[in-house]
């Protein structure tokens, strides 16, 4: 059986453990971000990892640095790869995403919920008993859910 489908379950309906429902998601979501941004990053590179083209390459890569991104589902740690490109005036850079802007720490729909939880007039104690948005009360100090 492969890993992702392997769920614990207990005598009731309730999942639980690492292999919880939630958690298998947010794994592929986190999967699916890191090579869409790894795609953004070879376009911009002309190249693929240690692949080597020659004149046609527009930097090198450095490393990956830990992002944490909160999503729909909750708060996952991404790897955002790091690199240096050639700018137009001939001088090096560090590479941005597009996809992910700098400093973006929740997605738009995260936004969206927050602020129409604000709008609705809700407050931390009504939010305590909501499954779905206590994901969006965890680790937002100074955001609208924290007052």
């Amino acid at each position: 059986m492969p890993e992702d489908d392997a769920v614990e379950r207990d005598s009731g309906s309730r999942w639980i453990g690492k292999g919880s429902r939630e958690e298998l998601m947010r794994e592929r979501i986190r999967g699916t971000i890191e090579s869409i941004v790894e795609e953004e990053l070879e376009e911009a590179l002309g190249a693929a990892p240690s692949q080597r083209v020659g004149a046609n390459r527009n930097g090198y890569r450095h490393g990956k640095r830990p992002r944490t991104l909160s999503t729909s589902l909750g708060a996952t740690t991404i790897m955002m790869p790091r690199a240096r490109i050639e700018a137009d005036n001939g001088r090096r850079r560090e590479w941005r995403s597009t996809i992910i802007p700098r400093y973006q720490r929740r997605t738009e729909r995260v936004d969206e919920a927050i602020l129409g939880v604000y709008l609705s007039g809700t407050n931390t104690r009504r939010l305590r008993g909501w499954h779905d948005l206590s994901a969006l009360n965890q680790g937002f100090a100074g955001s609208v859910l924290a007052t």
